[in-house]
C-alpha cells in the first residue's frame, strides 16, 4: 500500500517528507495536510521513515510519446515494422509492446505506459542479502548497541583492502527500516539508541532554568586547557532523570569523552548529589578530575563543598546555554538507550551503571578518529608514562 492507496497525491507526499525532515511532529504534519495522525503514521511506516529514492525510467525504455505513436500507427493499420521504423526502434520491441498490452485491438497508450511503470517496480536486493558474513558482523555490533555510523567506519578500519566488507551507514538504516529491504530481525531496531520503529530526524531540544545558586563561578573563568580540550580531566556534568524522584549523575571528559555514570540512591537534592560526586570522583586520579562544568540546576547548590573536598573547581554555564556543555548533552542522549524516562533509576546499582558506561566507553567515536574513549585514555596514560 503506497501513498496513492492512502489517498495522497505527489505534492502531498512531497510536503509530508519535507515537514518530516524539518522535524515537525506527526500531529503537525497531519494538521498541515488536514488529515488524521494515523494516516500520516501509516504512510511513514511503509518506508521506515526514510524517503524513497524517486523512480526514474531507463533511457532505453519506451516513452509515453512513443507509445502514443504506436497507438496512432495501430489505428492507421500500420504494421509493427512500419511503426518501428518511424520510431527508430527494433520491430521486435514494438511487437512485444503491443502483445503484452492486450494486442492491436486493446492497445491504449496511456494504459500501456501506466502498466510499464508498475512492472518496473523491482526493489533492488540489498547487498546484505548476498553477503551473509557481513550481515552477521553487523548484527553482532548492533546487538552491542553500536550505531550504524560507528559500524560503517569500524568496518573500513578493520578491512581497508576489502571493499566487499564496506557498507554505508545509510544502507544499514535502510536494511533496518525499509520493509522491502529488511534483512535483519524485525526487533533489532530496539538495539538502537532511539529505539524507534521508524527513522526520524533529529528533533529540537529545549533548555530551562532551575533557580539561582550562590557563589557560582562562570564558565567564562574556566581555563584555556578546558576550553580547547587540550588535556584530560575537565568534566561536564548533569542529571539524567527517570521516574521522579529517581536520577543519576553523568560526567563526561571533554578531552577523551570517557563517560562516568554515578548512582544517586538517596535522591537528587543538593546534599545527596554532592556526597555521591565526592565519593565517586575521589576514586579517580587527580589528573582526571581537574574541573567540573554544570548547568544552573539546584542540585549543584553545594558546589563549594565539592571544590573543597576534591580541590576541583566547579564552573556554571550561562543561563539557557546548554550547548556550553554539549558533550554531556550528547552523551545523555546516548544513555537514554539504557536509562529510560519511565524507569526507576534507583533500581540501578553503581555496578549496573558502570557496565552501561563501559558500553559507551568502548564504542568507536568519530570525534576521536574512530578510537573509543577508553582507547584514547589509555594512549594518554601510555604517553605520560613514556615521557
Amino acid at each position: 500500500m503506497g501513498g496513492k492507496a492512502l489517498g495522497f497525491g505527489v505534492e502531498q507526499e512531497n510536503l509530508i517528507w519535507d515537514l518530516h525532515r524539518r522535524g515537525e511532529s506527526l500531529r503537525e504534519i497531519g494538521r498541515a495536510l488536514g488529515v488524521t495522525l494515523p494516516r500520516i503514521r501509516r504512510f511513514l511506516r511503509e518506508s521506515g521513515g526514510i524517503r524513497p529514492t524517486p523512480r526514474q525510467r531507463r533511457a532505453g525504455h519506451l516513452t509515453a510519446d512513443e507509445r502514443e505513436e504506436i497507438s496512432r500507427g495501430i489505428a492507421a493499420g500500420d504494421s509493427s515494422r512500419a511503426i518501428a521504423e518511424r520510431l527508430g526502434r527494433a520491430s521486435s520491441t514494438v511487437s512485444r509492446e503491443i502483445a503484452r498490452n492486450g494486442g492491436r485491438d486493446k492497445y491504449r497508450a496511456v494504459d500501456a505506459d501506466a502498466a510499464a511503470y508498475v512492472r518496473a517496480r523491482r526493489p533492488k536486493e540489498s547487498i546484505l542479502c548476498t553477503r551473509s558474513i557481513l550481515r552477521d558482523i553487523i548484527t553482532a555490533q548492533l546487538s552491542e548497541q553500536w550505531s550504524s555510523q560507528q559500524i560503517s567506519a569500524w568496518l573500513r578500519l578493520q578491512h581497508p583492502a576489502d571493499r566487499q566488507m564496506w557498507i554505508s551507514h545509510e544502507t544499514i538504516y535502510r536494511c533496518l527500516y525499509v520493509p522491502a529491504r529488511k534483512v535483519f530481525d524485525s526487533k533489532l531496531f530496539h538495539e538502537l539508541r532511539t529505539d524507534r520503529p521508524i527513522r526520524r530526524p533529529r528533533g529540537k531540544k529545549r533548555s530551562h532554568g532551575r533557580g539561582r545558586i550562590s557563589n557560582m563561578v562562570s564558565i567564562d573563568l574556566r581555563g584555556s586547557a578546558a576550553e580547547t580540550r587540550s588535556e584530560p580531566g575537565h568534566l561536564e556534568g548533569d542529571l539524567v532523570f527517570g521516574t521522579r524522584p529517581s536520577a543519576v549523575a553523568t560526567l563526561v571528559d571533554r578531552h577523551t569523552r570517557v563517560t562516568h555514570v554515578v548512582a544517586l540512591p538517596d535522591g537528587y537534592r543538593a546534599h545527596a548529589v554532592a556526597d555521591a560526586l565526592i565519593t565517586y570522583l575521589a576514586q579517580l586520579p587527580s589528573q582526571l578530575r581537574r574541573s567540573l562544568t554544570w548547568d544552573r540546576g539546584r542540585e549543584m547548590a553545594e558546589h563549594e563543598r565539592i571544590t573543597a573536598a576534591l580541590d576541583m573547581p566547579v564552573y556554571f554555564c550561562a543561563p539557557h546555554h546548554p550547548w556550553q556543555r554539549g558533550t554531556n548533552e550528547n552523551t545523555n542522549g546516548l544513555l537514554r538507550q539504557y536509562l529510560s524516562k519511565n524507569a526507576d533509576l534507583r533500581g540501578f546499582t553503581q555496578d549496573d551503571l558502570d557496565v552501561i558506561a563501559a558500553r559507551l566507553n568502548n564504542r568507536p567515536r568519530r570525534v576521536l578518529d574512530w578510537h573509543s574513549p577508553r582507547q584514547r585514555e589509555r594512549l594518554l596514560f601510555a604517553a605520560a608514562a613514556a615521557g
